[in-house]
């Protein structure tokens, strides 16, 4: 379902993709591409939003679901409209410097009363080498954690991964000496999202698939927006 109506590019261009209906979103992405026009195009901006990734033509669109607003460091509102009206829900870091006891940083999520939808936590590591992982809380249902892929794995087979991005990495390596300054740009980790010992959801940086239905989508919103950081 499509929502309000379409706006020009503000370049007396087509228009842009109208806001699409949240609720039943699946893929989706977060950023300010509106149009990516094939080989040659020109790419069409606009603001920061959560977007749903769609074929056009030999092109794609991202059409919005959910409009992003951050009238401070510590808080985002999503909006459902262009014209940033209609609230859908506010994403709030608790605490004067936004961090709980032992790093932790916590984020509550409200909808457009002040009821709360959930809550999400950064969780630091136990370990130096580790990374941080995540948990979100949605009331009803098992909490959800966000881990990288590798610890998603079994023994065996995130042994057997390691050795290959060992390989990967030399390969990388000799591959990047060629490149300006010797730097390769570092891939965005891939994130394992379960509940329960079910997979509900997968992310790649700011790119998200929901795979469970019962997953509220404010909250997968949420967690996007604050960026795995």
């Amino acid at each position: 379902m499509v929502f309000g109506r379409a706006t020009r590019d503000g370049r007396g261009g087509e228009p842009l993709p109208s806001v699409l209906d949240w609720r039943g979103v699946t893929t989706f992405t977060v950023g300010g591409v509106e149009r990516e026009r094939a080989k040659g195009g020109r790419t069409v901006f606009g603001p920061r939003a959560v977007r749903v990734p769609r074929r056009e033509g030999a092109g794609r669109i991202f059409p919005p679901c959910a409009l992003i607003a951050a009238p401070d460091p510590d808080t985002s509102v999503l909006y459902e409209d262009r014209e940033m009206l209609r609230v859908l829900c506010t994403v709030v870091r608790e605490g004067a410097d936004g961090r709980a006891d032992g790093g932790e940083r916590r984020y509550v999520v409200r909808d457009a009363a002040g009821r709360e939808v959930g809550r999400v936590r950064r969780v630091p590591p136990a370990r130096r080498l580790s990374r941080h992982t995540w948990r979100v809380e949605q009331p009803g249902r098992p909490e959800i954690v966000g881990r990288n892929k590798w610890a998603a794995l079994s023994r065996q087979d995130a042994a057997v991964h390691a050795a290959g991005r060992i390989v990967g990495g030399v390969v990388d390596s000799v591959l990047s000496l060629g490149a300006e300054g010797g730097d390769a740009p570092r891939r965005d980790r891939t994130l394992l999202w379960t509940a329960g010992g079910e997979e509900v959801m997968r992310s790649e940086g700011v790119d998200f698939r929901v795979k469970a239905p019962w997953v509220e989508r404010r909250l997968a919103f949420a967690v996007a927006v604050i960026g795995d950081r």
